[in-house]
Formats: structure tokens, C-alpha cells, sequence
């Protein structure tokens, strides 16, 4: 397949450039950066055991969520009124 795509100046100056230093196509650049956004920017980079997950029904985390609280020190205790 083949289509355009128009890009910025400034940013056609650093593709060239970037493919010079490289010694790659510019095709093959853009082939490749897109390829990478897609698979960052898709949902399928989870492993299917995470679209599979099912909780435990008698595991309840909120139970836990005063155990996970910090003690803290009343710093206005001891003031003089």
C-alpha cells in the first residue's frame, strides 16, 4: 500500500537527516515508527491473561485498608492553648 503523508519542514530536515547518519530508507523509517506507535497505542499489548482475570470473590482488599494505614503522630497534641 502506498499513500502520502505530509510532514513539517523542520521535521522532514531531521527524517533526512536521520537517514543519512543511519544509512536507512526513509520508508523503511516510517514503516518502522509506525509500527512501533501502534503496538505502544493498542490494548492488545496486554497479555490475555489480564482480559481473563477473574477476582477472587472472597478476597476483599478494602478489608485490608486500615491495616495498610500509617500510624501518624498527632503534631498538635501537646500544644499550649
Amino acid at each position: 500500500m502506498s499513500f502520502h503523508v505530509y510532514v513539517e519542514p523542520d521535521l522532514e530536515r531531521k527524517l533526512e537527516d536521520f537517514c543519512k547518519n543511519s544509512g536507512r530508507k526513509r520508508n523503511a523509517i516510517v514503516r518502522e515508527a509506525l509500527k512501533e506507535y501502534m503496538a505502544r497505542h493498542t490494548r492488545q499489548n496486554w497479555p490475555e491473561a489480564v482480559f481473563e482475570f477473574k477476582p477472587d470473590a472472597k478476597f476483599r482488599f478494602e478489608s485490608y485498608r486500615d491495616d495498610l494505614l500509617l500510624e501518624r503522630e498527632d503534631i498538635f497534641a501537646n500544644e499550649d492553648q
